[in-house]
């Protein structure tokens, strides 16, 4: 077995175990309950960590989560048709209004 991410979010831990199981990619996250135990455990000690099973998917594992984080940054900010709303490009509909925003 060998850790792939490590996060102080368990969703986020959560997010990338999903996206790596559906490419294939058995895994598992350690220290989802330790939240609680903060404070007499060691912080570092209890963050969410996202471990492979399999040795050999080390590489394609770190690559999809690469791949992922490529794109969760990429993109451009837009403005909203409906409601003129400056929106960063992170948001697939309009903060303010609701309206989807523009697939180009």
């Amino acid at each position: 077995m060998k850790r792939v991410a490590t996060s102080e979010s368990l969703a986020e831990i959560g997010h990338y175990r999903n996206i790596l199981e559906q490419n294939g990619v058995r895994c598992l996250i350690k220290n989802e309950q330790l939240s609680g135990a903060l404070g007499e455990v060691p912080f570092l000690e209890c963050l969410p960590e996202l471990w492979v099973l399999n040795d050999r998917d080390l590489d394609r594992a770190e690559g999809l989560l690469t791949e992922l984080r490529r794109e969760s940054t990429g993109g451009q900010d837009w403005r909203c048709q409906k409601c003129k709303e400056q929106n960063e490009a992170q948001f697939a509909v309009c903060w303010n209004c609701g309206e989807a925003g523009n697939e180009d």
